[in-house]
């Protein structure tokens, strides 16, 4: 029991967890003890330590910066929040912090907002013990357009996103992308379509548009009207003439041919960062379009159909 009252200090935890310990530390002393009547002699520490590592033990307790994706009720008055962490990726982990509350905990728990996570981790669960609010993007819910923007992005990150994978960068990006929304002019679709195309290069599916992606032609050797180039969702890029013509005998073929270079436009989302789209929008019928690709592109390699259910008319 002194082994007990020794170790259990140290941890920077809740007291059930410290009591989970405590036990588990008993009954390895109990074994050591008896394990002595037939072994040469070890102190205590040396049987425990050749149980359990004690980086183990202190790796239990996680902490994360994180955005809430989603969050349901469950059982015993306490709820599941999914969230998008920066150090663990996507994650799913019950709290019985109040949401109604008005603690610093409770408001790191609601939509749109920025805030570090002390979880618990178990073998197969997490718990959220504690978390503060670093920064909240309030005034999204302030303007409808903002928050429809928002939701969407917020739905298509839970949709995209793999549970366990670490994606840092898609983290950063995502941030960036709240702080813009919530400085947006009147609409921020544009800002919305720029994110979500800059998303694809991080998740492998980025389209092809440095050359016909069938047979490798270089735009500049497609012909005809050069500032037009046809888009194939279902080869995933730009394809030349002779290209879409063979292709169009599939059919279920999928090709567009936007009134816009498609090069263009898309090269310019990938290369500005966001904050240049808080208040510049595409012409109306341009973005139409671009919604209109990226939306079956998106649903065909990343299975969400998030840009057509959420935003403006049917696609």
């Amino acid at each position: 029991m002194h082994l007990c009252r020794k170790i259990s200090p140290r941890l920077n935890s809740t007291d059930n967890f410290a009591a989970c310990i405590d036990h588990y530390i008993f009954n390895s002393v109990i074994d050591a003890s008896l394990s002595q009547n037939f072994l040469p002699a070890r102190r205590p520490t040396d049987n425990f330590a050749a149980c359990i590592d004690l980086n183990d033990l202190f790796s239990m307790i996680i902490n994360s910066e994180g955005i809430v994706l989603r969050q349901r009720k469950i059982a015993n008055n306490r709820r599941m929040i999914v969230l998008f962490t920066k150090r663990y990726g996507k994650l799913s982990a019950g709290t019985s912090i109040n949401e109604k509350s008005k603690s610093r905990s409770a408001l790191a728990l609601r939509p749109f907002t920025y805030a570090e996570y002390d979880i618990f981790k178990g073998r197969e669960t997490y718990s959220i013990n504690s978390s503060q609010v670093l920064k909240s993007f309030y005034s999204i819910g302030e303007d409808i357009d903002r928050f429809i923007m928002a939701s969407s992005f917020i739905e298509y990150l839970d949709k995209v996103l793999a549970e366990g994978e670490p994606m840092p960068h898609l983290f950063d990006l995502s941030l960036e992308f709240l702080e813009s929304v919530s400085h947006a002019g009147k609409s921020a679709e544009t800002l919305l379509l720029a994110y979500i195309y800059k998303t694809l290069k991080m998740l492998g599916v980025a389209p092809e548009l440095t050359c016909c992606v069938n047979c490798g032609k270089k735009p500049s050797e497609f012909g005809g009207n050069s500032g037009i180039r046809s888009f194939s969702v279902t080869s995933g890029g730009i394809i030349c003439d002779e290209c879409e013509k063979e292709e169009k005998t599939n059919p279920n073929a999928l090709i567009y041919k936007p009134s816009f270079d498609i090069i263009t436009v898309f090269v310019y989302f990938d290369s500005k960062p966001l904050k240049t789209f808080e208040k510049i929008d595409l012409k109306p019928e341009v973005l139409t379009e671009v919604r209109t690709i990226l939306a079956e592109y998106i649903d065909r390699y990343l299975g969400t159909d998030v840009l057509r259910q959420s935003i403006g008319p049917e696609v």
